[in-house]
């Protein structure tokens, strides 16, 4: 295709700036690192320009976002491409083979903070949009639009999407980020779950108390906390908080008779789970747990002495961070109605409890039989030699229905890195040759997409 060749001259260079991305530490959760987020977006900016695109930093509450437009091409359709630059906190830094805001190179994988999650996907992006417009122009209208809070749960996203709605008016929305099914199986998300996030924080006394003087007598936070969290879930692994499971809505029968055939590797996944062992709700396999079925896990405890030695007190306080997980048609505040109702119910007398909802975003789910992934399937397909697998996704990614709602574009995920990647974690990787499949992917799909409407 035109375009590959251009691509193909230019990965050294490309290589030599995405490592000049990836040493900016664009940590947003970190204010000690507000001037590297600001760096970056910057930086983006300015390659986004030497691409040909027009390209705007546009300041918000927080960490600003990066507007680049390709020139305007009447009566095309118009292509919206997301991504982030910021990234998480590197620690613990003695977990890693190499410092991780220096990139490395090791047996095929790009080795760095940001390196998968999410620099390299959205500089390749740049890369495609720079490769068309060299080599006779793009046949739709681009918009990227990348931004410096994904990792901090996106603020001021949202209200710039509602306030720039009518520049950010797009026929389709991409969402560069995430990661293919396995290697060689590139994937195309359609689905992704939401979250709903709560603290619960119970008080016996005013004080601790010596166990010894007052135990068997008196609440003891820890024991009602471990009580009250033994009654979140029944047999079989469901949840039992009654009415949760009312508003799940389910995927096509064939949907999942086409994940039963995908031939998901379950020890390859339990080994990317540190060897833990396969639980969850009954009846489902272990992708449907994850992709469509909706999750409560305790995510952090705290109560009492956890010092070295011994120290009898009975502990007047205990705290639990609790997430949910949440799927279609599932919304966060009637979740977190349904949780106080329960937790209210199961507390003991003389017991105070409070909870705290700290996040809540919806989930999303698109038609994977839409237009829009027929033409990125169609893209997949020719640059990797194999056709695309329809897949949803476990996580949360509060843009997804965000551009849904606000732009009334279908929107699709698709993302380079694989399984095992360790974003977020220590020796976070990307394999390095999907920067060049990754750009003739979308070179494809913005033919394809030009020729569907």
């Amino acid at each position: 295709m035109q375009g590959d060749a251009f691509l193909a001259q230019r990965l050294e260079r490309w290589q030599r700036e995405l490592f000049e991305l990836i040493r900016i530490p664009s940590i947003s959760t970190d204010p000690a690192h507000a001037r590297d987020v600001g760096a970056a977006a910057d930086w983006l900016a300015e390659r986004m320009r030497t691409a040909g695109l027009t390209a705007v930093v546009e300041p918000t509450a927080g960490h600003p976002l990066v507007v680049g437009r390709s020139p305007s091409l009447e009566g095309a359709p118009t292509l919206l491409v997301y991504g982030h630059y910021d990234v998480q906190p590197a620690g613990p830094i003695e977990a890693w083979h190499s410092p991780p805001f220096e990139p490395r190179i090791r047996d095929g994988r790009l080795y760095a903070r940001g390196a998968a999650d999410d620099k390299t996907q959205i500089l390749l992006q740049i890369a495609a949009a720079e490769a068309a417009i060299a080599t006779g122009g793009l046949p739709l209208n681009l918009i990227l639009l990348f931004e410096g809070e994904e990792e901090v749960g996106s603020p001021s996203l949202v209200p710039f999407l509602q306030e720039r709605r009518h520049q950010l008016a797009a026929h389709y929305a991409l969402i560069a980020d995430s990661m293919m099914f396995a290697p060689g199986r590139p994937s195309l998300i359609f689905a992704m779950r939401g979250i709903a996030y709560f603290e619960i924080e119970l008080r016996t006394s005013a004080y601790d108390l010596h166990s010894g003087q007052y135990g068997g007598a008196v609440p003891n936070a820890a024991n009602v906390l471990a009580g009250l969290l033994a009654t979140l879930h029944g047999p079989g692994g469901r949840i039992a908080i009654d009415g949760f499971y009312d508003d799940v809505a389910d995927v096509a029968a064939g949907q999942r008779e086409e994940w039963r055939r995908l031939g998901f590797d379950e020890a390859a996944w339990r080994t990317g789970a540190g060897d833990a062992a396969l639980s969850g709700e009954t009846g489902f396999t272990t992708p449907e747990r994850v992709w469509i079925r909706p999750a409560l896990d305790v995510n952090g405890l705290l109560s009492g002495y956890t010092g070295p030695g011994k120290k009898t007190v009975l502990p007047c306080t205990a705290l639990a961070k609790l997430s949910f997980r949440l799927v279609p048609d599932q919304d966060p505040e009637r979740v977190a109605s349904l949780l106080e109702a329960h937790v209210r119910r199961v507390t003991p007398p003389g017991v105070d409890v409070t909870l705290r909802n700290l996040q809540g975003n919806r989930p999303w789910r698109e038609n994977p039989e839409g237009p829009f992934f027929r033409a990125a399937g169609s893209a997949l397909e020719s640059a990797f030699g194999v056709a695309p697998v329809r897949v949803a996704h476990g996580g949360t990614m509060p843009i997804a229905p965000a551009l849904h709602n606000t732009l009334g574009a279908p929107v699709l995920t698709m993302g380079f890195a694989l399984p095992g990647a360790n974003m977020h974690g220590p020796d976070e990787w990307f394999p390095i040759d999907h920067f060049e499949r990754g750009a003739r992917t979308m070179l494809r799909l913005y033919h394809a997409l030009a020729e569907t409407s």
